[in-house]
């Protein structure tokens, strides 16, 4: 094969990848619902119930991240994650610790109920739920009620999830199917931030993941963002220690937030292999993947210049110029996003 055929059959294959490569967001499944569902159904497992296991998700593809008991345990974990809806495929990282190193309180039912109520009303953000403990036998916890959103669900699992003692949590708990944008999307805080947990744990990490895809320091797909109670862990790998100490001062300063955990692993940038592709290509590959993307009254428009994505136009909800961004930020051969889009409302009807 001549050189010019084969530098034809290179730029051939990197097109095929950047267009073909990587599916678009699905259109009415956001990654954090994603997220936020796989969470629940690992927390309403007999077999993972109540471990601390971080997911994050990006484009359908889920991470899981934190400790399990076996690898029975991690294998069921990655099952229960790839059942969920929208779920494209799942990277397990959990570690495995045995349970002889990990202490679990024996607490009787009466008493085990008196505290997961006291846990559930002393939550600032389910102050307007009606979320209560229905039953409580052998440490398995039945949560009852309504929820005012999806986040204050979720919230009430995890905050029960964590009462010492408590060994699984059902759920009969009413609540929305959807997220509101204030809930997880952002121009500013979802309501006061100077109360204990105002901020959902959903805004905190979207906003934490827009900092780091609006910064060149932190290649697409190298950390994963998630939050608990305002505790955002942030893994996945650095390619020096500097940009993961930067990544974690990105996330302090991030409203909301109470601590960072890093568990990034740095890993040098020459054992990293990257798509690269000419600016043109990469510009044709983001519009392609944003119109497929089918974003509602969206007007977007993409220049690339030595591989940073410029988004300008306007979009209807901030839940849509987030999904906008983070498909250009995963193109492969894209090393930053500018984000200049503007957000208008329905023309037909202004919120």
């Amino acid at each position: 094969m001549n050189s010019t055929l084969q530098r034809w059959s290179l730029t051939a294959c990197v097109a095929v990848l950047l267009v073909a490569g990587f599916s678009p967001a699905r259109a009415g499944v956001s990654d954090a619902w994603i997220s936020s569902k796989v969470k629940m159904l690992l927390i309403n497992s007999p077999s993972v119930g109540g471990l601390p296991i971080n997911v994050d998700t990006d484009e359908g593809r889920v991470t899981l991240h934190g400790k399990v008991h076996s690898r029975a345990e991690k294998a069921e974990a990655a099952r229960i994650a790839g059942a969920g809806t929208g779920v494209l495929s799942v990277r397990n990282l959990l570690q495995v610790v045995p349970a002889s190193q990990r202490k679990q309180a024996d607490v009787a039912d009466d008493r085990l109920t008196e505290d997961v109520k006291a846990a559930l009303k002393a939550e600032p953000a389910l102050e307007s739920s009606s979320i209560h403990a229905k039953s409580v036998h052998q440490g398995v916890v039945l949560l009852s009620g309504k929820a005012a959103t999806l986040s204050a669900h979720l919230l009430a699992l995890e905050v029960a999830s964590f009462v010492p003692g408590v060994r699984r949590v059902a759920s009969e708990i009413e609540s929305p199917d959807e997220f509101a944008d204030r809930e997880i999307w952002f121009e500013e805080p979802a309501s006061d931030a100077a109360r204990a947990n105002a901020v959902t744990d959903g805004w905190i990490t979207a906003r934490t993941k827009l900092l780091l895809m609006t910064d060149g320091d932190f290649p697409a797909g190298d950390i994963n963002v998630d939050t608990h109670r305002g505790v955002v862990t942030l893994f996945g790998t650095a390619h020096n220690a500097a940009a993961a100490d930067k990544a974690v001062r990105l996330a302090q300063e991030v409203v909301g937030t109470r601590s960072v955990n890093n568990e990034l692993r740095v890993v040098g940038s020459a054992q990293k292999k990257r798509v690269t592709a000419k600016d043109d290509q990469l510009e044709s590959a983001v519009r392609h993947r944003i119109e497929e993307a089918k974003l509602q009254g969206a007007d977007i428009h993409v220049q690339v210049k030595a591989a940073t994505a410029r988004l300008t136009g306007t979009v209807e909800t901030a839940s849509h110029r987030y999904t906008a961004i983070s498909i250009a930020y995963s193109t492969p051969g894209v090393a930053r996003v500018e984000n200049d889009l503007r957000i208008e409302g329905p023309k037909t009807s202004q919120r």
